[in-house]
């Protein structure tokens, strides 16, 4: 036998610790799931050994029930930038179950472990969203603002939040260094640093970068040196909110807060644009976000009972046919101005 031949051989049967948990990792379809889990555990056994998967030994594998409370119990007492919690109740279960699947696969492997220890009661369900905000209640928001304190401030803000869909965290953390004018076209490009470490670059206006800049113009902005664009509070911002949904008649029942800026833009263009918009890392959580039409009166089983002509909008005045316009979606609308300009600019090219 060739030694490359016993070399493969040698890999085949290593039987490491790290190779049976990566073989786990690896069993699933999903490579979100996989990669999901290796974060998990990566997070855990740094916790419970402080050491990497690559050096855990059959020894570092001995867990007792209470380990695993006293571990979740700390992860429910991690905050984030904000103060608030950082997981939720469900992301934590999701960190469990990673490890209780590990357990399982390493007892049906004969390893010295007994899954059973692993079991706990599931946190309860939090998984409550922020209520849905649609586009023109952002924009007059935006609007209504102005006239408070700092509203020139604020309300480049909401613009910022449901136009980027960034968190209130990095929209905070922006600085003017951080938004470059593109080279080849007329917009400017804005690059922050979002959950999970990672870099994301949206682009904005021309129209809400000089808005930006109003920011720079004010009194007040004078004595701030640190180049951020935005100087307002956890507490400033929360205020704001309260008055804006009682100026607006916002019922308490919608949950309206700040994060429902971020879903704004959900109801624009397809779940593929939406993903990259958002950062998402699976279309899965684009489309748990994505904002969801109750009204069933456009579905299929409908419609496919209907078969009306083109020629119907012959018979409608222009009156009747904004006004039916009007009345879509707003992403159709938005998608329909947009049509529309194009055939407005192509007239100028004639």
């Amino acid at each position: 036998m060739n030694t490359v031949a016993k070399n493969n051989v040698v890999g085949l049967h290593k039987g490491s610790v790290y190779e049976d948990i990566m073989t786990h990792i690896n069993s699933f379809e999903s490579g979100f799931t996989s990669q999901n889990y290796k974060n998990s555990l990566t997070r855990f056994f740094m916790w419970m050994r402080g050491k990497e998967l690559t050096e855990l030994t059959k020894e570092d594998l001995y867990i007792r029930n209470a380990d695993l409370l006293k571990y979740r119990n700390y992860l429910k007492e991690i905050k984030d930038e904000e103060g608030e919690r950082k997981y939720s109740n469900n992301s934590i279960n999701n960190f469990m179950a990673a490890i209780q699947s590990l357990y399982g696969f390493l007892e049906k492997n004969e390893y010295n472990v007994k899954a059973i220890f692993t079991k706990i009661t599931p946190l309860s369900d939090d998984s409550k969203r922020c209520g849905t905000l649609y586009a023109h209640e952002a924009e007059k928001m935006a609007k209504v603002v102005v006239s408070t304190v700092k509203g020139i401030e604020k309300s480049a803000l909401i613009h910022m939040a449901y136009t980027t869909s960034f968190r209130k965290s990095s929209l905070l953390n922006i600085r003017f260094s951080d938004i470059v004018k593109h080279d080849a076209y007329d917009y400017y490009e804005v690059t922050v640093i979002g959950k999970g470490n990672k870099k994301h670059t949206v682009p904005i206006s021309c129209e809400l970068y000089n808005q930006l800049l109003q920011i720079k113009e004010q009194e007040y902005y004078k004595k701030y040196q640190d180049d951020k664009v935005f100087h307002l509070s956890k507490t400033t911002i929360q205020e704001m909110m309260n008055y804006l949904k009682q100026e607006l008649n916002i019922p308490p029942h919608r949950n309206i807060k700040f994060h429902s800026f971020r879903n704004v833009a959900s109801m624009y263009g397809t779940l593929e644009e939406a993903k990259a918009h958002y950062n998402h890392s699976s279309y899965d959580v684009t489309e748990r976000y994505r904002h969801k039409n109750n009204d069933l009166s456009n579905s299929i089983s409908l419609r496919i009972d209907k078969n009306i002509g083109d020629e119907i909008f012959n018979d409608l005045s222009k009156e009747e046919l904004i006004e039916l316009i009007l009345k879509q979606h707003e992403g159709a609308i938005f998608q329909m101005k947009r049509d529309a300009q194009n055939i407005l600019d192509g007239r100028g090219e004639m």
